[in-house]
């Protein structure tokens, strides 16, 4: 599977970066599929988070695979009925950067066993990716994955 990196780092900007812990008020899944369901709900209920730092959203994959989108909150106060808190941990992380047409290629490649050790990611612990203006327009993804500890 040695091609896979390669197939990887023609498609990839990959830096590292010191993350703050984020926290979060939103919703979470039972299953991945559950993902677009759950934008949907949260875009219905943004006006019912009072402590929104903003309106962009998070995916939070965890590591049992129960998905969880919502928004930063300067403070978690009172989290909405059905809603949860949820802290994305502070950690140093590999961000890769993508066009978002290579998002099934990133997925199916990122989790073999060659390319978590070259990279040196730890799917263990919760990955994420921010909807920014400045991302989403340009057809950009930025996937943050946990540095593995040694």
């Amino acid at each position: 599977m040695s091609g896979n990196k390669t197939v990887l780092a023609d498609i990839l900007q990959v830096r590292e970066v010191k993350q703050k812990a984020i926290s979060l008020i939103g919703l979470q899944g039972v299953r991945l599929e559950d993902q677009h369901e759950l934008f949907r709900g949260l875009e219905s209920r943004l006006n019912e988070i009072d402590t929104k730092s903003n309106s962009y959203p998070y995916l939070v994959i965890t590591p049992d695979f129960r998905p969880v989108v919502g928004v930063e909150a300067g403070s978690f106060g009172k989290v909405p009925l059905g809603m949860i808190a949820y802290t994305i941990p502070a950690d140093d992380y590999v961000v890769f950067r993508f066009e978002k047409k290579h998002i099934g290629d990133f997925w199916s490649n990122i989790c073999s066993n060659e390319n978590q050790a070259s990279y040196n990611i730890d799917l263990t612990k919760p990955r994420f990716e921010r909807f920014s203006p400045e991302l989403q327009p340009s057809g950009m993804v930025e996937w943050h994955l946990p540095v593995r500890r040694t």
